[in-house]
């Protein structure tokens, strides 16, 4: 059930009717029966899987919360070793066994509520968390609707900190959280979906195009990829807003970083940090001189490639990052830049290196990605016929034009709160936006006869 259907804004509207016609000491079995018909919506595998899933995760925890006095690290091994064979038999089997693998079987979100499960029982075993004497608050961090098929990854302290607070109706609050969904499925549904119909017409094509179409098509998966997660982002914090719930923020302007490193703390941050703390600075980070810091930082981001897909090109995604941050490094381009002239070349220059890594996303036959690449950076014949792909210049023009909104919006998203100014606006300029939202969704959202929403991106991950 995608969250940008209408069988699901029927399913949240009348889940969140229930959740708050109950009282608060109900309120845990109702979300819990939510999130149970959520998860089955995609079949009796997923539910299974992570019925079993979140069991192991409440045994896992009070036996490493009795003995992280003594030495726990063996418990711990085996409470990681299992998630991630789990995750490694689903997901990865075919990277290694192309005629033997299991993928077609994988449950739905398995990558990101595994991290979470790890991160719980890490957390457990280093005394930072207490275990939950209840599997069903086990169950409720796993399975959370509105995070469970694409994050953010959110961390257990805070979450089942905010679980056992009670959680009154507050319209504000709900309002604030219906904005912050509304945004990200005008994301999603008006730009990103609109923007991947042209985007897949150069790349289906791609020996066909220029190299100058092939730079369109890049720029353009750029800021699609952004706008999807970004969107799936939004409408899971807002979401959850709604429901009491405070989510970690998952982006913060990213293709206005000056480096490689600075794109990462501010891109999928619940990823990112999520490896920095339980990879890399358990394998030492940066405390154990340069050459370990560099061999950190690569297994880091091969795992994050490894994570993103069962494709090789995913691996070399990952390496290409790791990579760009040690010769960053090495050439002091991490720093930050002395003057305004400087910094806006840095991030266009990043811009250009992240916008040429997504195409391994793109494309995962490393092959053809890299023949593509060859071709837009070698040949650059900068002839753009739109005509050849069947894209008509006004499709082209609607679709930079969201993009400029998109760039404008997030220098302001960078320096102020964007929805609470909104919320502080007239009434009548605040109905008159929502009207123009609603009719813009009709008019160019990719709604209509046989409608299938595209999935998220992430959503594969």
């Amino acid at each position: 059930m995608q969250t940008t259907s209408l069988a699901f804004l029927a399913f949240f509207l009348f889940s969140l009717f229930l959740y708050y016609v109950f009282p608060h000491r109900i309120q845990r079995y109702v979300l819990a029966l939510i999130n149970l018909f959520y998860v089955s919506t995609f079949g009796i595998l997923s539910l299974i899987y992570l019925l079993i899933a979140s069991f192991a995760v409440y045994i896992f925890g009070m036996r490493l919360s009795k003995t992280r006095r003594r030495n726990s690290g063996s418990d711990l091994s085996f409470a990681i070793c299992l998630f991630v064979a789990g995750l490694a038999i689903f997901k990865y089997s075919r990277l290694l066994f192309p005629f033997l693998h299991f993928s077609w079987l994988a449950p739905v979100g398995i990558s990101f509520y595994t991290f979470k499960a790890i991160s719980y029982c890490v957390d457990v075993a280093k005394g930072r968390l207490e275990a939950e004497s209840s599997y069903l608050n086990c169950w409720l961090y796993l399975s959370f609707f509105p995070v469970f098929t694409a994050g953010p990854i959110n961390r257990p302290k805070s979450f089942f900190a905010r679980l056992k607070k009670r959680r009154t109706w507050k319209p504000q609050r709900v309002e604030t959280g219906l904005i912050r969904a509304a945004f990200g499925c005008f994301e999603k549904v008006v730009i990103a979906d609109n923007l991947l119909i042209l985007i897949d017409s150069i790349y289906l094509q791609w020996q066909s195009a220029s190299g100058g179409l092939l730079w369109v098509a890049m720029l353009l998966y750029s800021f699609q990829i952004y706008l999807d997660f970004d969107a799936y982002s939004n409408i899971a914090i807002g979401l959850s807003r709604c429901l009491g719930f405070k989510i970690e923020e998952n982006f913060k302007t990213p293709y206005l970083a000056e480096n490689i490193s600075e794109f990462w703390r501010r891109w999928h941050i619940s990823l990112s940090s999520w490896l920095r703390d339980y990879i890399y600075i358990p394998l030492g980070g940066n405390r154990k001189g340069t050459s370990k810091k560099y061999r950190n930082l690569i297994i880091v981001f091969l795992i994050s490639g490894l994570w993103h897909g069962a494709s090789w090109s995913f691996v070399f995604w990952g390496l290409f990052h790791g990579l760009l941050q040690i010769v960053e490094q090495l050439t002091h381009l991490s720093k930050k830049a002395s003057n305004s002239l400087i910094r806006c070349l840095k991030i266009l220059l990043n811009f250009i290196l992240v916008t040429i890594s997504w195409v391994f996303f793109k494309v995962t036959n490393i092959h053809q990605a890299l023949a593509m690449l060859q071709k837009a950076l070698f040949f650059p014949s900068f002839k753009i016929n739109l005509s050849v792909l069947k894209i008509s210049p006004a499709e082209l023009m609607i679709a930079l034009f969201f993009i400029s909104v998109i760039i404008i919006l997030d220098i302001l998203r960078n320096r102020t709160d964007m929805i609470k100014w909104f919320r502080k606006r007239n009434l009548i300029i605040r109905f008159f936006v929502y009207i123009v939202l609603f009719s813009t969704f009709l008019i160019l959202g990719i709604y209509g006869t046989g409608y299938d929403a595209n999935q998220f991106i992430y959503i594969q991950f």
